[in-house]
């Protein structure tokens, strides 16, 4: 399965960090002053501790997604070894080899 999606790997990083860039962007952008200078519902005054609190979550979790992405992104074989399947070899197990000539991709 993972295989049959490496080719298209270059542009699923693109879009990863896109959406990170955006992510990013929109969490701490500056925030703009209400009009006028009058004092709105949106004032820092007016935020509850509670909003505060849900915005020190975002925060953490939007670490959290780079972070994973970004091991992920950088280290496919952590991906590979999370799906793929208990089939160990062992000593009572046959070898063949086969040779593929022109084959230069790995995936």
């Amino acid at each position: 399965m993972t295989a049959a999606l490496e080719e298209y790997r270059p542009y699923f990083i693109v879009v990863t960090f896109s959406f990170l860039a955006a992510a990013f962007y929109m969490t701490y952008r500056p925030r703009k002053a209400a009009a006028g200078g009058v004092e709105g519902c949106c004032a820092p005054a007016a935020v509850s501790g509670r909003r505060f609190n849900m915005m020190t979550m975002n925060k953490i979790m939007l670490w959290a997604v780079t972070a994973m992405a970004v091991v992920f992104l950088f280290f496919p074989q952590v991906v590979t070894g999370l799906f793929a399947s208990s089939n160990e070899i062992t000593a009572d197990m046959d070898q063949t080899v086969i040779k593929v000539i022109g084959m230069t991709c790995p995936g």
